[in-house]
This record gives structure tokens, C-alpha cells and sequence, in this order.
């Protein structure tokens, strides 16, 4: 009998002091969602219409328990398909900052369970403890993930609703936070931090509904970056993300005026927060027992992942104000419809955390 747990705190994108942040969307198990996913890896298949979320605890999770349990690749009767996305993921604690994971698997008679607690406590003591029910001649393999992305300077919460239209057509208003179309004559500072990592801005200004764009809310975030993109959806998330980046890096050399926001321009993001629990039912259970050599016979009583997070404004709002030069002409960048967002170790590394956002079920609705 093998567990397996797995768990990604909030990602915070915090600035000044602490304020009340909007209220979780959704706080429970996942299988009370009715348009929403969670996956096991990136490359795993999603459905039309679905909002899907990964999150790269539970891939450090497997990656402990096929390095120092089962000594190589899992094999699991009846599972393979989804076992061998997961063996070939290429995610690694080398794509964490230092000191934000822990993972660790071992034999529950060696006294693995133990040992997690006691470094938990030691590394992450506002977390909570994780408990392990597991049978003495069983396994258990762990992950925790903290991550963040601070923004230097808070972003406005909207007055108004943003109207979210999903892929159906159907619009719903939600709470959204950034730079709003009174706030264009002020606070440069709160501009300069945008990064406009690809826009065709010609698109974007007489077509707002339908043009693509990519930003980076705070281009000075550490140790995490945020990438924020209204593109069109792939099959799956890796494919979408790889989207994003060949427009990022197609953007690279374009004049540095058209990566910055401008006097005029609008933000606006969708606030996110939810805590989900979901059970990988696709890997667990009697009838999906290893085949590896050692493990033979036994089978992943439980494969869990715990996912917070969290997206808005953060912080207090500026006082200070700044007089620039205007143009009359304005870009809009209102993810108001399907969008993906992502984490990641800022100058390098691969996502630990995706979501594709397709419908409103896990936003701030108004």
C-alpha cells in the first residue's frame, strides 16, 4: 500500500501591508466541480469547454517514489498510459527556488512518515503537518510546494465587474483587479512594472475582443515570474504554454516602447483564489497494481494533491502620482475571455504551477 500527497500553498502576489483579499471561489474536494479539471501532468489531455489546473507538487511527488522506491520508471497494470506521462515529465526540484519544496518517499517501516513530519516542521512551520494512514509494510511518497511571485506595487481593485465570456459565449460578471481607464494620467511606477511580452498592437487596439497578448504583471517578481495569456487553447496545457513561449520569444527584439504599458492602456485580470483536494483516481486503487521488481503486488492506496491558490491585487494602494506624456491612441488588455496563467522560476526553468482558465466556475463572481 502506497501513498501518495501531495500539496501547493498560495501563491501569493502580495505588496505593502496585508489586506483583505477577496474570498476563496471554491474551498473542496474537486469532484464538486462541474467545469474544471485537474490533471496529473501538462501534457494530459483536456476537454473542450474546461477549465484544467496542474500543479507540479504531485509530479515531484511520483519523481521521489519512482527514484527511491521503485529504483526506475513506474509501472502500473492498467494505469500505464497515465503512468508513463508522469515517469517522462520533465519537471525537476532543480525548476523550484531553493527552500521552497520538500519531498522525500521511503518505506513506511523504515520510518518515512516520521521523518516528513519531523522536516516539515522544521522547514515550513506555518504549514500544516501532513498525516499519514498507511499500512507498515507500505510506502509514502510526499511533496509540499510554496511558491510566490510579490508584486513590487499593488494593482487597483476594478469599481466595476469585469464580464468574463466564456468559449460558449456566455458572459459572467467577476471581480478583477489592475490598471483601470480613470487611473491613465497617474502612476507611471505601477505601469513600468507591466511587461507586455507579446501584443500585435494594432490588433489589440482595433480588434480588443479577439487580439492575442501576453504580460508579465510584474516584470521584477522574484523568485517566481507570472505570464498571463490570452491565446488560443491546445489540446493540452504543455501546448499551450509552448505556444505562448515561441510568441514570447518571437516578441524579443521588438522596440521596448511596444513592451510597456502606455499612459492610456488598461489592465484588467480576473481575481483567482480557490483551495481544491483531489484524488488521481486514474493512478490508484486494487485494480492498478506495480509491476516493478520490490513493489510487486501492492498498489497506491491513495494518489492526493491539495492545491491553494491565489491571484489579485494585493496590498494597499498608491498614494504617490506621476504626470506623464499622453497618445491619444490606447491598448486594452482585459483577459475577459479563456486565459492562461503560469508559473515560473524567473530567468529559467519549466511551470510548477498552470491553469487554463475557460469558464468562470473558479472566479470572483460579482
Amino acid at each position: 500500500m502506497i501513498v501518495v500527497a501531495g500539496a501547493y500553498v498560495y501563491h501569493r502576489a502580495t505588496a505593502g501591508r496585508p489586506y483583505d483579499p477577496p474570498p476563496l471561489a471554491f474551498r473542496g474536494p474537486s469532484d464538486q466541480l462541474r467545469r474544471t479539471v485537474v490533471v496529473p501532468t501538462l501534457d494530459s489531455p483536456i476537454g473542450e469547454r474546461t477549465s484544467a489546473i496542474w500543479c507540479g507538487s504531485f509530479q515531484i511527488a511520483w519523481n521521489r517514489l519512482r527514484d527511491d522506491v521503485a529504483k526506475g520508471p513506474i509501472k502500473l497494470d492498467g494505469a500505464q498510459v497515465v503512468a508513463d506521462r508522469l515517469n517522462r515529465a520533465d519537471l525537476s526540484e532543480d525548476d523550484l527556488a531553493p527552500g521552497s519544496a520538500f519531498a522525500a518517499a521511503g518505506w513506511a517501516a523504515d520510518g518515512v512518515a516520521g521523518r516528513i513530519q519531523a522536516e516539515m516542521a522544521r522547514r515550513f512551520p506555518d504549514a500544516p503537518r501532513p498525516d499519514f494512514d498507511v499500512d507498515p509494510t507500505g510506502a509514502v511518497a510526499y511533496a509540499y510546494l510554496e511558491a510566490s511571485a510579490k508584486f513590487d506595487l499593488p494593482f487597483f481593485d476594478s469599481d466595476d465587474p469585469l464580464q468574463f465570456t466564456d468559449s460558449k459565449g456566455d458572459a459572467t460578471a467577476v471581480g478583477a483587479f489592475g490598471i483601470r481607464k480613470k487611473d491613465e494620467y497617474a502612476y507611471d511606477r505601477l505601469r513600468e512594472q507591466v511587461h507586455v511580452l507579446f501584443a500585435d498592437r494594432e490588433k489589440v487596439m482595433k480588434d480588443p475582443k479577439g487580439a492575442e497578448f501576453v504580460l508579465d504583471p510584474c516584470k521584477t517578481s522574484q523568485p517566481y515570474q507570472i505570464v498571463l495569456a490570452r491565446v488560443a487553447r491546445q489540446a493540452t496545457l504543455a501546448d499551450t504554454i509552448a505556444q505562448v513561449e515561441q510568441k514570447i520569444a518571437a516578441n524579443a527584439r521588438v522596440d521596448p516602447y511596444l513592451t510597456s504599458l502606455q499612459p492610456l492602456d488598461t489592465l484588467l485580470v480576473p481575481n483567482l483564489a480557490f483551495e481544491i483536494s483531489h484524488r488521481f483516481r486514474e493512478v490508484e486503487g486494487a485494480d492498478k497494481r506495480f509491476s516493478n521488481p520490490g513493489l510487486r503486488g501492492q498498489y497506491l492506496a491513495a494518489a492526493m494533491q491539495t492545491i491553494r491558490f491565489r491571484l489579485d491585487r494585493s496590498g494597499v494602494e498608491l498614494s504617490s502620482e506621476s504626470k506623464v506624456y499622453v497618445k491619444p491612441a490606447a491598448s486594452h488588455f482585459h483577459f475577459d475571455r479563456p486565459f492562461l496563467v503560469y508559473l515560473k522560476k524567473r530567468g529559467g526553468g519549466r511551470p510548477v504551477f498552470s491553469m487554463w482558465v475557460e469558464n468562470a466556475e473558479l472566479l470572483d463572481r460579482k
